[in-house]
């Protein structure tokens, strides 16, 4: 009422249209619960409207009529100043200028995408936690055991920590073997007798879902004399830049299999490039072997149906429909699918960012991706021609309306889900006024 007096007698807008005017200009980035809130100030404020103009033309309604009156006057006071202030908001969303809502966005986005990383990790410890055997001077550690499990099975193994003392993991690290012992079965074959730290499962890990590119990179810029070697000092640099994570604690074992068995028990063996990239070779291998046979049972092939299993095993997709999609599609032409693509697959995971750039390629030219295109993108980004059979497997599993085209997007998606083994937060709808008022700022840019 102080602001937007009503002129219902006259020819001038009145107060509720004024209102609902303002309201038109603010509610497109507001979240439910305010559009509900100045809905209802815009309701308030037209019966106050409604009832001064009844109170003005009568004195019937007493001392009752005067309080409402003033509540009336009081919800029209803030309604209209909370109204001012929201339109304030969305000039200077409009403009762009220093505190507006664009100008934060980025610092925003940043801030979320710090918060989703940091949700990452502790997953990760987390899961590195649940799955380590043993405790050292209370700090947990892996078997290799260990490892390979907490990659490979769907279900925790029971089992207990055991304490370690300095006697036992001495004794621990005198089994392991030589590096010219290496193999895809090294740690198959140590199994329950090693011992690993979070740093070491990292590192680990990141072998297992990156590029040899990115390895090659990390390797000669630690490599400064260009010797092709390297020591235990300039391999725990490697360790730090690949898995973006140092960790002070892990000064708590200053030795393990992993460093024992690179650069030996007395830790001044010197790595070559040659052993170095074999050995990830090798554990890449050995991982794909488990994940593999875990299906097959002894035969060279796994069906397209335990393939579909293995790909979409750490996402949210409802399998029951890819499956039924696989049997009717595939019926006349079911080769399987052999140890040496499920690997030639992989190896396009762990370049799955130069897949993404190439796939881009054609979706900025406005081209649906084809199966031909599929598989000439990869043949570039892994240097081997992938089998049409298997990258009709793949459309099969993505391609839900049967229009031949890849929705490569989601795809890209499922993909670096299933690369991180999990650790990626699965997408879940949100609710709330603040998610509902982040959608509204995104359709606004969007707009834009």
């Amino acid at each position: 009422y102080f602001l937007f007096p009503p002129t219902l007698n006259s020819g001038k807008m009145s107060f509720s249209l004024h209102l609902r005017r303002l309201v038109g200009k603010t509610v497109t980035v507001l979240p439910r619960g305010a559009r509900g809130w100045i809905r209802s100030a815009s309701s308030w404020g037209k019966y106050a409207g409604g009832f001064q103009q009844e109170s003005g033309e009568s004195t019937a309604g007493g001392s009752g009529s005067r309080r409402w009156a003033r509540g009336a006057f009081l919800l029209g006071v803030a309604a209209s100043g909370g109204l001012g202030l929201l339109v304030s908001q969305r000039r200077r969303l409009d403009s762009g200028g220093e505190g507006s809502l664009l100008a934060v966005l980025p610092e925003l986005q940043a801030a979320e995408k710090e918060k989703s990383e940091l949700t990452r990790q502790e997953r990760r410890k987390q899961h590195f936690k649940l799955h380590s055997s043993y405790m050292y001077k209370g700090e947990p550690y892996m078997t290799p055991r260990d490892f390979l499990e907490s990659l490979t099975q769907d279900e925790l193994r029971p089992c207990e920590h055991e304490f370690l003392d300095d006697k036992m993991v001495s004794n621990i690290l005198k089994k392991t073997p030589s590096r010219s012992k290496g193999s895809s079965h090294l740690f198959r074959d140590m199994w329950d007798t090693g011992i690993l730290s979070y740093g070491d499962y990292l590192f680990l890990i990141t072998a297992l879902i990156e590029s040899r590119r990115q390895f090659e990179v990390a390797f000669k810029m630690i490599d400064v004399d260009r010797s092709d070697y390297i020591d235990l000092q300039e391999f725990s640099k490697i360790q730090e830049t690949v898995t973006k994570q140092k960790d002070p604690k892990e000064q708590k074992l200053p030795k393990t299999t992993l460093t024992t068995f690179l650069f030996g028990s007395w830790g001044n063996q010197k790595l070559y490039s040659t052993d170095f990239f074999k050995f990830i070779e090798d554990l890449q291998t050995e991982v794909r072997e488990i994940e593999f046979n875990k299906y097959s049972g002894g035969s060279p092939t796994i069906s397209e149906e335990d393939f579909a299993r293995i790909l979409l095993r750490h996402t949210a997709w409802d399998l029951d429909p890819v499956l039924d999609r696989l049997r009717t599609r595939l019926r006349r032409r079911r080769p399987g699918i052999s140890f040496q693509q499920f690997c030639d697959f992989c190896q396009l995971l762990n370049t799955l960012d130069d897949f993404a750039v190439a796939m881009t390629m054609y979706t900025i030219a406005g081209k649906a991706v084809t199966e031909e295109e599929f598989g000439r993108a990869a043949h570039v980004c892994i240097g081997v021609p992938l089998d049409q059979t298997f990258v009709s497997t793949v459309f099969q599993i993505f391609d839900v309306d049967g229009d031949g085209k890849l929705s490569y997007r989601e795809f890209l998606a499922v993909m670096k889900n299933w690369k991180l083994r999990g650790f990626k937060m699965k997408q879940q709808k949100q609710h709330g006024p603040w998610a509902e008022f982040k959608t509204c700022v995104k359709l606004e840019m969007k707009d834009k």
